[in-house]
């Protein structure tokens, strides 16, 4: 079996060699950051094991309302994995996330494939797991090298390297470049210290080196597929909350990098400010590949979904010249669509788009999206809703300069905005994001990595507290989701997948014994859009 693995590693090595046009070596060994290079060094294939540790979703006393639905590794996992696999490499995924994991079980399934090298994709919420597990492995396993990256170690490279002792290195940035040369130096004893984007220990120093360039253009078509194949029964797996898709099996794509816009709350580290695209010909070949995997929905994860209409456009025209029978979901920012333009993604199987309302409030969004203006907003929600598109709104509370002036405008906002799911959080000030380096300036930050989940009042703004902050949040859920319209809604969405009942049944369940307490403002919540 291993050696078979090899030499499938080798064949998708030659292929994706065979890919690069003649006269494009330079261009492909800059954007690589040595892949080319990686290839014609000798060296014995390494076993790479790829792990995304447990997190904490939601309360720990709420885990059950997560039970029976299953999560798969991210995206940018896979594809990292599939880069690593292509170069020659033995590689495995562990995917541990699910809230409620045993450590100790993730180290002994990662432990049991002997590897010479784990790479663990963590954000702030699970950075302190992907640091327990790494501290097992190593004393276990004490060959293996250990290395971190994602949002949270790229935001503040020198501080998690310096406060886990478990990660022999950190990647910052995007790890397709930098990851696979910095396994190649080591399999050949070379120094590592020169790898792009690579955080390392220096006797009792940290150092962080500039990070590779971003792939962009053709460099990102380049890139294989993500490494479904690595995946237990893909893609059965993937069963997000029941009101986010509108069949199964269900899978996820994304299909841009980066992000332009300025939003006080969103962390830019890993991908940058610069928006970066897929070409419409390789993201049509992925869903092309899921269908004929029978997957039957696809939810685009990325911000930028739609941030260039005339690449939407030619998208659901391919969409639609394909005959594709899926239908899918995508995040919007609330400025960027036309009826035209939504009344084509209807048509093209778009069933739901995800919009970034934040807030209510006029006041609050000049401070953390100062691009966005209500009546333009509704108006886009209402255009949605006509072309016959399900809308979400996504909002958080506790934004910097809050108060319950503008917790009020929310409120009164979700009694009559054209919404038929909202999702709201508890805004959360994450290294790496516009607010974090200022937001003490604007309340009280306690600044606890493993209850940094959005969904726990660590940031409280002046002239509030938790208490008041939890009252209006309840009061937020409680005021949309006993409007009749969006009842009406979801026993239609219900009745269109029967087997969504249990899962719904399963969140009342919980709900009612957790969320449904006495609070200061009485009532009840639900806890359906998480």
């Amino acid at each position: 079996m291993a050696r078979s693995r090899s030499r499938d590693a080798a064949a998708d090595g030659a292929r994706l060699r065979e890919s690069i046009p003649a006269g494009d070596e330079r261009d492909h060994r800059r954007f690589a950051g040595g892949w080319l290079p990686l290839y014609r060094r000798r060296m014995r294939p390494q076993t790479v094991v790829f792990v995304e540790p447990p997190y904490v979703c939601w309360d720990r006393r709420m885990d059950r309302v997560r039970e029976g639905e299953e999560d798969i590794p991210g995206i940018g996992t896979l594809v990292l994995a599939a880069v690593t696999r292509a170069a020659g490499h033995r590689v495995h995924v562990v995917d541990g996330k699910r809230s409620g994991t045993p450590l100790d079980e993730v180290a002994r399934r990662v432990v049991a494939l002997e590897p010479d090298h784990v790479g663990f994709s963590a954000t702030t919420i699970s950075i302190h797991n992907a640091a327990r597990i790494a501290a097992r492995l190593k004393a276990r396993v004490p060959r293996a090298v250990t290395t971190v990256g994602g949002p949270h170690v790229s935001a503040v490279p020198a501080e998690t390297i310096t406060r886990f002792a478990g990660f022999d290195y950190g990647v910052v940035g995007e790890g397709e470049c930098s990851y696979p040369e910095l396994i190649a130096r080591l399999a050949a004893g070379e120094d590592p210290r020169g790898v792009a984007g690579l955080v390392y220990r220096e006797g009792d120093a940290v150092r962080a080196n500039a990070r590779a360039p971003y792939l962009d253009g053709d460099a990102l078509d380049r890139l294989p597929e993500p490494a479904w194949d690595l995946v237990p029964d893909f893609p059965l797996r993937l069963q997000p909350n029941v009101f986010n898709y509108r069949a199964s099996p269900v899978a996820s794509v994304v299909t841009s990098r980066g992000c332009p816009f300025s939003c006080s709350f969103c962390d830019r580290s890993t991908s940058g400010r610069k928006g970066r695209f897929h070409g419409v010909d390789y993201v049509v070949r992925l869903c092309r590949r899921l269908a004929d995997l029978g997957v039957r929905h696809i939810l685009f994860y990325d911000d930028l979904f739609t941030v260039s209409r005339r690449r939407v456009v030619e998208l659901c025209e391919h969409f639609l010249a394909e005959g594709f029978r899926f239908t899918w979901s995508c995040n919007s920012h609330p400025n960027l669509l036309d009826p035209p333009t939504l009344r084509l993604m209807r048509r093209a199987g778009c069933w739901q788009i995800a919009y970034g309302i934040e807030s209510g409030s006029q006041r609050i969004l000049d401070v953390v999206k100062h691009e966005v203006r209500l009546p333009r907003m509704l108006e886009t929600l209402r255009e949605t809703r006509a072309a016959g598109i399900r809308v979400k709104g996504l909002l958080m509370m506790a934004h910097p300069t809050e108060g319950e002036d503008s917790l009020r405008e929310t409120v009164d906002f979700l009694r009559t905005a054209p919404l038929d799911l909202v999702q709201i959080t508890k805004f959360t000030p994450y290294p790496g994001t516009p607010s974090y380096p200022t937001v003490r300036q604007h309340g009280t930050f306690a600044e606890d990595w493993e209850r940094m989940n959005a969904m726990n009042w660590v940031f409280v703004p002046h002239g509030l507290t938790a208490e008041v902050l939890e009252r209006w949040f309840r009061r937020a859920y409680r005021t949309f989701y006993t409007r009749p319209d969006v009842l009406w809604g979801l026993a239609r969405t219900l009745a269109g997948e029967p087997r969504f009942l249990r899962p719904v049944a399963r969140y009342v369940r919980v709900g009612i014994r957790g969320w449904l307490t006495v609070d200061p403002g009485g009532g009840t919540e639900a806890a359906l859009a998480h």
